[in-house]
């Protein structure tokens, strides 16, 4: 298996992920649920704050 299809298989392997998110987020009965189904989908959408977030993370627990 060469790189483009282990990338093509992690494409559609998101692909599939973003599809259920989506799913659970119109058609979701728990408020829970959808709310996490949301944060995920912002996280995949808008990748750099999610790096923000885990640099943040890291540089506090450096100091612990």
């Amino acid at each position: 298996m060469g790189i483009v299809e282990v990338e093509q298989n992690r494409l559609r392997q998101q692909e599939i992920e973003v599809r259920a998110l989506v799913a659970l987020l119109q058609h979701g009965t728990v408020g829970a649920v959808k709310w996490k189904a949301e944060r995920k989908l912002q996280e995949i959408a808008y990748p750099e704050e999610l790096v923000e977030k885990i640099n943040k993370d890291s540089v506090i627990e450096k100091w612990l």
